[in-house]
């Protein structure tokens, strides 16, 4: 850990005041920050007072902030976000690299306790993780007893809040009622529960790389593969997933999770809204999809010039003017040669009424069809490109029909060549 010069987050309590006596005794050069969170009236302004005037007689910067909640459903929580994001934004404007807090082995503890009874899995039993980031727990495995004793040792006072005394809060009874009964029947016991969150969060990483090593990046797309993974693998690939496609989001939650697994399990594709305009889509029991929802760019269209590839809707679109036909790579589906004498064209995604006069049927047929026909799943059709003239006439569907009348044959003078390929 880096404690040379790190933004301390420091209420007054113990676990920050020790925290700051410490970081000093090793010689760092810390930054206090100090959060009023204006709950508590006089009590929130003695708790200032006395980081102030701690950090005078220490010789230490110190930046104090404050907050006006409001009425709020989770209070702790929220006041918990907006504490990290003033701690983001001073060290970011100070330029410092690390944040640290007070946290003990008795938080990770609680912290578990609350999460197993919630019916959490191995993330949620890890607890709280020693670095984040850039913030840092320098205290994470030693005790509340150890830090009371430090600052004994040092006659160094601390304020105490009332509010963590009372049952108001869960956490608050976790640590006045669950853990002592706990210490009783089992010596250090917060030690040996922080102590197996960090053998369940080294589990935890060990798993996740398993998931991630059986991820595939499929253009926009994140595929599982299920059928490769065991059923323990699972559930981390589908967050992995998502967070590869949202990565300042929070964890998918359980309930999520399991919906997602669900929707492979039918006939036909099945999709699923998640947060963030992420989808998940289950194809005929063979594989799981992620992606993000499409936007405005499935509405507009591109020119297709020759020597240029046009990059549209998760999608490279290469042309090249040829000589000649080669049959053996026009069978490629994702290939295809057309007159350019009948362009100019553009490329655009599917929609709905679009018809095709498909080469050799001697009929029209509508191009979502002809990609049903294909076995193409419902959530691509409309997230496929198709090349048109001019008149919107449809030339190609990538990687299926060509157009009867953009076919090269013998009178035709010059030749494009187009490949399509999914961009990573």
């Amino acid at each position: 850990m880096d404690l040379y010069r790190p933004l301390l987050l420091v209420s007054g309590g113990p676990d920050s005041v020790a925290l700051l006596r410490v970081v000093i005794a090793l010689g760092g050069e810390p930054v206090v920050l100090h959060v009023d969170h204006g709950l508590r009236g006089e009590e929130s302004r003695g708790d200032t007072d006395f980081v102030r005037k701690l950090c005078a007689r220490l010789g230490v910067a110190c930046e104090v902030r404050r907050l006006a909640l409001g009425a709020t459903s989770n209070l702790q929580e929220r006041a918990r976000e907006e504490r990290y994001g003033l701690a983001e934004e001073a060290a970011g404007r100070l330029g410092l690299r690390t944040i640290a807090t007070g946290h003990t082995a008795d938080d990770v503890a609680e912290t578990v306790l609350m999460n197993l009874a919630r019916g959490a899995g191995l993330r949620g039993l890890s607890g709280i993780p020693p670095v984040r980031g850039r913030v840092q727990r320098p205290l994470i495995e030693r005790t509340r007893d150890e830090v009371l004793a430090y600052l004994q040792a040092n006659d160094q006072p601390y304020r105490t809040d009332p509010t963590n005394l009372t049952g108001k809060y869960a956490r608050n009874r976790v640590r006045l009622e669950v853990l002592p009964v706990l210490e009783d029947l089992y010596p250090s016991a917060a030690r040996n529960i922080a102590r197996a969150a960090t053998l369940a969060r080294e589990d935890l990483e060990a798993i996740e790389d398993l998931a991630a090593g059986a991820l595939e990046n499929r253009g926009e797309e994140v595929v599982l593969p299920l059928g490769q993974l065991p059923s323990a693998l699972r559930r981390h690939a589908v967050r992995l997933a998502y967070a590869t496609l949202n990565p300042q989001a929070p964890p998918l939650s359980s309930g999520l999770v399991e919906a997602a697994l669900a929707l492979p399990g039918g006939e036909g594709t099945r999709t699923l809204d998640l947060p963030g305009g992420v989808v998940a889509s289950g194809r005929t029991g063979r594989e799981l999809v992620l992606y993000r929802r499409p936007l405005s760019m499935e509405y507009g269209s591109e020119e297709i010039r020759a020597g240029q590839t046009v990059v549209f809707g998760g999608w490279g679109i290469s042309a090249w003017e040829v000589d000649r036909y080669d049959p053996a790579d026009a069978a490629r589906a994702e290939v295809a040669y057309l007159d350019a004498g009948a362009g100019p064209y553009e490329v655009r995604m599917a929609a709905e009424g679009d018809i095709i006069r498909p080469l050799g049927l001697g009929g029209t047929k509508k191009v979502l069809r002809a990609m049903m026909d294909r076995k193409v799943p419902s959530d691509l059709r409309r997230r496929t490109p198709v090349v048109v003239d001019e008149r919107g006439e449809i030339a190609w569907i990538s990687g299926g029909e060509l157009g009867e009348g953009f076919e090269v044959d013998e009178t035709t003078q010059n030749i494009l060549k187009l490949e399509v390929k999914r961009l990573p």
